[in-house]
């Protein structure tokens, strides 16, 4: 099941990145960036309103796990810059070698509390594969 939803997961960014991109076209890129949170915020407000959970802040938590809507306008803001120039299945491909560089890292490293994982040679293939699948599409 979560091979299905990791599936699902890719191919609506890809639909919300085409979209994002028309809608930077139409507005430019911050405005594009404050309209996409803001639909996002009252989306999930509405949805916690019909499943009756309450917005609450805790204080063990350390403020760094909260940063993650900040990686977010990021990441939206480094599309929304892209996808126009480049074109969906290369921003698509693109961000795919960058999360998988960066999983690699992490799990390797065991950084930001990644559970700590082998690099294996069938990883490193797999990635340079990619590598060379994105340079084809580049060409």
């Amino acid at each position: 099941m979560e091979f299905i939803l990791a599936i699902l997961a890719g191919t609506i960014v890809t639909i919300m990145n085409v979209f994002n991109g028309q809608l930077s076209n139409q507005v430019g890129v911050y405005l594009s960036t404050v309209i996409i949170h803001l639909v996002g915020l009252f989306t999930l407000i509405i949805i916690m309103i019909i499943k009756k959970q309450k917005i609450s802040f805790q204080n063990h938590i350390p403020l760094i796990l909260y940063t993650g809507g900040m990686i977010g306008v990021f990441t939206v803001f480094c599309n929304v810059m892209s996808i126009s120039t480049i074109g969906a299945a290369l921003v698509t491909a693109l961000g795919l070698l960058g999360q998988m560089l960066t999983s690699l890292v992490l799990e390797y490293k065991g950084w930001l509390g990644a559970k700590k994982r082998t690099l294996t040679f069938q990883k490193v293939i797999s990635l340079v594969l990619v590598m060379i699948g994105i340079g084809v599409m580049i060409l």
